[in-house]
């Protein structure tokens, strides 16, 4: 048996100009929104500087899309894509040919470098050095010429007092700056071969550091490159669709700056988030990417998408034009249905029903939850099996089993497409009951979840989160409060408080920070009551009528709090933490089973 390593790649030397001509024609994909332009323009003037002195400007790691099969037989490789090196050809691309980049703005943007050939020297062209005849202010213009001879002598006329030593040195160094595109710069080639997964691999790794790029991105790029099935359209209007969501103003820059998008059906799709303003669910593309893959695709790893829009056949292990032209056809089809309207603002209406606010103010920690809530809401809205009433129930009683058991945070993807795909297969009522009798038995809330998730200090804990929700959700008046709810508080800048102040005994007698700052000790109050309490004992401000003529009974048992909080000092604070965190973990169930 051989040990030899089959090497799945091959090292080129690749000309700069080679490489901007494979960008001019086509061949190559680079999309130019994916993730825009970042560097400093200091930083392309240094990789010019680098290449002028003959300095290696690092690697190209390029792969040619999988092989397809074509239906008359043949078959058929795609545009190549880069995989490393994106930013470092987007900048030559700007420097050499004067081509405009796009910025985080969607703005269109010249970046001009600057060569003085008089001392060698590189700069980011500035005003003075648009005015200044040592300098050539663009050296875009020098590379938009085949020879060098009339682009010379237009700049020695300017320079005519110079002495024919010096004319003869810039000659020599415009010519050599001309000459610059005929470096090489090493080429890693990925084999078409190589399965998808480890392409997919290969990319994290080695974007390990800096930036990190992930398999949303590959994605991304693997669309940019496919113009027949659209891809570079469906790429935008996902990236497009995000941004709207949270900058609204960008909508005037891709209708300047992007002419044929904004003809295109796609945009016309996505323009009304632009007049979104929620901030309940901000998806970002590789949250509507998993998203899309999960309800449409019954998948859950982004990788899997990759191989889908390649081409790739599951059952077979081939790669042929009826998968890919089926794939395309089913993201095009989820891409529609995620960035509906009406689905949309229905879903953030059931999350506000649930008692969240927005993200700034009051929701969930993380995205999974809410991510997995939209697939599930519109699998089961195009699957039509449920009524309306049903399919809320469902969705609403999901996210919040979910946040409670954490069930997709971290890696997630694996049980993301095992849950996706018994909703779509099976009873979706008896799955829902199942796993809520399974992860949420009357153990959870009598005794793992007062003795577990409840004993933190964290007010980013889901736990918390949602109990807060179910304040909202059931209109809760405030602690010690007539008329002000717990919402009103949360919007208008309430405070949370402590029931056991810290500087009230707690520190005094040994409690640590941890102990003392506990979520079952803390609670909303409006500011001027926080004033009154101030760093008093409870059974002191309890105590003072100008308090508690509002704490009745009830007051005491929306809030979840025990009443023997009335006649409570620092030695009962343990006893206290106990007995709120059943009360707390009690509102959680019957919050629970309301929805």
């Amino acid at each position: 048996m051989s040990n030899v390593v089959t090497k799945q790649y091959e090292v080129q030397n690749n000309s700069i100009g080679t490489v901007l001509n494979w960008i001019k024609s086509g061949e190559i994909g680079l999309p130019e929104l994916q993730r825009p332009f970042v560097w400093k323009s200091s930083k392309v003037r240094d990789l010019v500087d680098s290449l002028y002195r003959g300095f290696p400007i690092g690697y190209l790691i390029t792969w040619n899309n999988t092989t397809v099969k074509l239906k008359g037989g043949g078959s058929a490789v795609g545009k190549k894509i880069i995989i490393d090196g994106q930013q470092r050809i987007t900048a030559l691309r700007a420097a050499l040919t004067g081509e405009p980049i796009l910025n985080k703005q969607l703005e269109s943007k010249r970046i001009k470098i600057a060569f003085n050939p008089w001392n060698e020297k590189f700069e980011t062209t500035t005003a003075p050095i648009e005015k200044n005849k040592r300098w050539i202010n663009d050296i875009a213009n020098l590379f938009q010429m085949a020879n060098t001879f009339s682009f010379i002598n237009n700049f020695l006329l300017k320079n005519n007092d110079k002495t024919p030593t010096e004319r003869d040195k810039a000659v020599n160094a415009i010519e050599k700056l001309h000459a610059l595109t005929n470096n090489d710069i090493g080429n890693i080639v990925l084999s078409s071969e190589l399965p998808i997964e480890d392409v997919t691999e290969i990319f994290n790794r080695i974007n390990s550091k800096g930036t990190v790029l992930n398999s949303a991105d590959f994605v991304m790029s693997k669309l940019s490159a496919d113009e027949k099935h659209n891809g570079e359209k469906i790429r935008r209007a996902i990236d497009y669709f995000a941004k709207l969501l949270v900058n609204p103003t960008m909508l005037a820059d891709i209708k300047n700056n992007d002419a044929g998008f904004t003809a295109s059906n796609y945009f016309k799709q996505i323009a009304w988030a632009a007049n979104e303003r929620t901030d309940l669910y901000d998806p970002d593309f590789g949250d509507i990417l998993h998203v899309i893959l999960n309800f449409q695709f019954g998948r859950g790893k982004l990788t899997d998408l990759v191989g889908l829009i390649s081409g790739r056949d599951f059952k077979t292990k081939t790669y042929t034009e009826e998968a890919m032209d089926k794939a395309y056809h089913e993201l095009e089809t989820g891409l529609l249905r995620f960035v509906n309207k009406s689905n949309f603002e229905r879903y953030i209406m059931l999350l506000r029903s649930l008692g969240m606010i927005s993200r700034k103010t009051l929701s969930l920690s993380g995205k999974g939850a809410i991510n997995f809530g939209y697939s599930l809401y519109l699998l089961l809205k195009y699957q039509g099996q449920t009524t309306n009433f049903e399919l809320e129930t469902i969705v609403k009683k999901w996210i919040i089993m979910s946040a409670l058991t954490y069930r997709y945070s971290g890696s997630s993807e694996t049980q993301s497409q095992t849950d996706i795909r018994k909703f779509a297969s099976t009873d979706p009522v008896k799955y829902l009951n199942s796993i809520v009798k399974q992860e949420l038995p009357d153990s959870y809330w009598h005794n793992t979840l007062p003795n577990g998730a409840l004993v933190s200090s964290s007010t980013q804990a889901n736990v918390w989160r949602i109990f807060v929700m179910s304040q909202v959700r059931k209109h809760t008046i405030a602690w010690l409060e007539k008329d002000h709810e717990v919402a009103d508080l949360l919007i208008e800048q309430g405070n949370i408080h402590h029931y056991f102040s810290s500087s009230f005994n707690l520190k005094k007698n040994g409690l640590s920070q941890t102990m003392y700052n506990q979520i079952a000790n803390y609670i909303w109050i409006t500011q001027p009551r926080n004033l009154q309490i101030s760093d008093r004992a409870p059974k002191d401000y309890l105590a003072d009528q100008q308090i508690i003529k509002y704490g009745n009974a009830k007051s005491f048992s929306e809030n979840a709090i025990p009443e023997s909080l009335k006649h409570d000092d620092y030695t009962e604070y343990e006893d206290f933490l106990v007995k709120r965190r059943q009360l707390i973990s009690q509102k959680l169930k019957e919050y629970f089973e309301s929805l």
